[in-house]
């Protein structure tokens, strides 16, 4: 098949510092067995290409997203994807500017469109200033590619309500699963009894004030209990000082940006991955953690409440947003080895039967059937 993605960035080659590595894993598949062009939305400043995988990349700049800019991107996007011959289905990841131009285009050359919405693209918390749903443009902007596309995806049933609730549709759910080439079952040491690992940058939508709060309160019952953190501090400091004021310096260890290939290694290690972000659609660290056999304790958001819904859970959703909530449900489950157990085998056992070749799968049984059709 002739595929387009159109995606927002994070297509530096590998070893780059801009990398989804869920985009660079359908790249890599998707190019080895099909005729693939990427159209990066945004991720250089300046027009220009490059190779992945073999598989040529466009980038598009999109200056400062006034409605000009995206009227010259979404036609930018048509005459890249023209150049290169007319494609078999034509793939927009999240679903704002990327899945705006992909249905477009698709229209344009009349063949079926992806549209995936894969992030806040529909949130609204106004008191952090996140989410598309903050203003009318942004939020039209988003619908509107999503009623248009042929096909709309989400990674999670959660993701799926809030679409829907927000006036949306999703036709399809199709995880975003981990690399089980980089997240594996590792043996675990005693000493790792009161390990706590968190994957995200560190930002107000991740929210991770409260889990430091929650941690300053299991420190009191845990004085053991320490708390890995790998992500890039958008935030000037701010958790660092915060765990300072908290008394928790010492459990909690900040190891900024961790490459993707290295992570297997920290997430192993611990007992319990824990998120506490205010919205998020589909966690691909539940699930890296979950293949490496360690469960997840975190908000309802994305994966957490799909694997805490399913009929053995895999994952454990705190009742409330407090840290008094979220440490209690940490205590619980460190206490309770068998329940731990039972917990990371639910979770592990999902994430091995969703991982990232099945999202490849998944996606190129979508697109056949919607090119049957065409």
């Amino acid at each position: 098949m002739r595929i387009v993605l159109v995606v927002p960035g994070g297509v530096d080659p590998p070893g780059g510092s801009r990398v989804i590595p869920f985009i660079h894993h359908l790249v890599e598949r998707l190019g080895s067995r099909h005729d693939l062009l990427v159209v990066a939305v945004g991720h250089d400043e300046e027009l220009r290409s490059w190779e992945l995988f073999g598989s040529p990349v466009i980038n598009i700049p999109t200056g400062t997203h006034s409605r000009s800019d995206v009227v010259r991107v979404v036609g930018s996007v048509s005459r890249n994807i023209g150049r290169h011959g007319r494609p078999d289905v034509v793939h927009g990841l999240w679903a704002n500017l990327p899945g705006l131009s992909a249905m477009i285009a698709a229209r344009r050359f009349r063949v079926p469109s992806v549209v995936s919405v894969c992030g806040g693209e529909l949130a609204c918390h106004p008191d952090i200033g996140y989410g598309g749903g903050l203003t009318a443009g942004t939020r039209r902007l988003s619908l509107t590619s999503l009623r248009g596309a042929t096909a709309a995806t989400a990674a999670t049933e959660w993701m799926r309500r809030h679409v829907t609730d927000a006036g949306g549709r999703v036709d399809e759910i199709v995880p975003l699963g981990a690399d089980q080439r980089c997240f594996a079952t590792v043996g675990k040491s005693a000493s790792a009894s009161a390990r706590l690992v968190h994957i995200a940058g560190l930002n107000r939508v991740k929210n991770q004030d409260l889990l430091l709060r929650a941690v300053a309160i299991i420190a009191a019952e845990v004085p053991e209990i320490r708390l890995d953190i790998a992500g890039d501090d958008t935030l000037d400091g701010h958790h660092r000082r915060l765990a300072e004021a908290l008394g928790i310096a010492s459990n909690v260890h900040f190891h900024g940006h961790v490459h993707h290939d290295a992570l297997g290694d920290l997430v192993g290690q611990a007992t319990v991955h824990v998120l506490s972000s205010r919205h998020d659609a589909g966690p691909l660290a539940v699930l890296e953690a979950a293949a490496c056999g360690v469960p997840t304790i975190g908000t309802e958001v994305g994966h957490v409440a799909d694997l805490a819904a399913l009929p053995q859970p895999g994952a454990v959703v705190v009742a409330g947003r407090s840290p008094e909530a979220f440490a209690a449900a940490v205590i619980e489950v460190l206490g309770d080895r068998r329940r731990r157990d039972a917990l990371a085998e639910a979770a592990e056992r999902w994430a091995r039967q969703h991982d990232a070749e099945h999202t490849v799968a998944s996606f190129e049984a979508l697109y056949r059937r919607l090119a049957a059709r065409s």
